[in-house]
């Protein structure tokens, strides 16, 4: 029996694994700039992501995806409408133009499938991005549309700017060391009070977050006799505590904030409004923006402060 799309591309993608290893510490794959796969997520998301394109295509074999056709689709896909919901209205269906992210992650998958770098397409939606950071009211409100497992969550990823999937690794800070092949600035959380956890971000990065004394206490009310392995999107995490995580808790909170608010700007947005908050927090202590930025970079899981120019629209 043939293999389908989602299993070729998994096939094909698993020699570029280097799980448990850092970025700086594996190579790049073929002539790209892409380095390995170093964690379990980002792997499945490619191969996700290399068999829808491929499905576009009309292709029933990987092989039969070139250079060439890489690139027309890319061309083809920037001038593409994709459907989306607007809860502003009616709830009817509305069209945009394909993102620029989306784009990206596609052009990144084709250059790692043909091990070769692919011309950077942009997106016709040419449209200056709005700010996606809710405002602490908001967020309360949001609140009171979820459930009580889901709003814990929803309170503690504002708190600390974390990720949906952030949410499944949480741990107390004495549990799990921080990742040691980084340069952790000493002035982070500078005018925060609280507990310490640990987190486990992008690429197996695993970095401290400080939530205040209240929450921490509801969080350990959560606290799982023994932990769980959950599965989200393919990928398995071990959770030390019951609350709302990954992609369900993602559904939830914009479910929430379209009943409450009439728009979603995603639970993303927590992360902005962290960003935003901290960044003249930070500043208030005397740092320049640039080195706010840098200590706030390390607060959400980057070691480079031009990132988080992303959050701070």
């Amino acid at each position: 029996m043939p293999k389908t799309l989602k299993e070729q591309s998994e096939a094909v993608l698993k020699k570029h694994l280097s799980l448990g290893e850092t970025k700086r510490a594996v190579e790049t794959i073929g002539n790209t700039k892409h380095h390995r796969f170093t964690s379990v997520r980002s792997y499945k998301e490619t191969a996700s992501t290399l068999a829808r394109i491929a499905k576009v295509m009309g292709v029933s074999r990987l092989k039969e995806i070139t250079p060439q056709n890489a690139i027309q689709y890319l061309n083809e896909r920037k001038q593409q409408e994709s459907k989306t919901r607007n809860f502003v209205h009616v709830q009817k269906n509305t069209v945009s133009l394909v993102s620029q992210k989306t784009l990206d992650a596609e052009r990144k998958a084709l250059s790692i499938l043909l091990a070769e770098p692919l011309s950077r397409v942009y997106s016709s939606a040419d449209r200056p991005s709005s700010s996606r950071a809710y405002t602490n009211t908001q967020v309360q409100e949001i609140s009171k549309h979820q459930s009580e497992r889901n709003a814990l969550s929803t309170r503690i990823a504002s708190e600390a700017g974390l990720r949906a999937s952030e949410l499944f690794t949480l741990r107390r800070a004495d549990e799990l060391q921080i990742s040691t092949s980084r340069k952790w600035s000493p002035e982070r959380f500078i005018g925060l009070e609280g507990n310490r956890y640990v987190v486990i971000g992008k690429g197996g990065l695993v970095r401290e977050i400080v939530l205040s004394h209240e929450t921490s206490a509801m969080l350990e009310c959560h606290r799982l006799s023994s932990p769980q392995v959950r599965t989200d999107r393919g990928v398995k995490y071990e959770s030390y505590y019951d609350i709302g995580a990954g992609n369900n808790f993602s559904k939830s909170y914009s479910d929430a904030s379209n009943r409450a608010l009439g728009f979603s700007n995603g639970a993303h947005g927590l992360r902005h409004q962290y960003a935003q908050a901290r960044l003249s927090q930070i500043q208030s202590f005397g740092k320049t923006q640039e080195e706010a930025k840098l200590i706030l970079s390390q607060e959400i899981g980057h070691f480079r402060a031009s990132i988080t120019n992303t959050y701070l629209r």
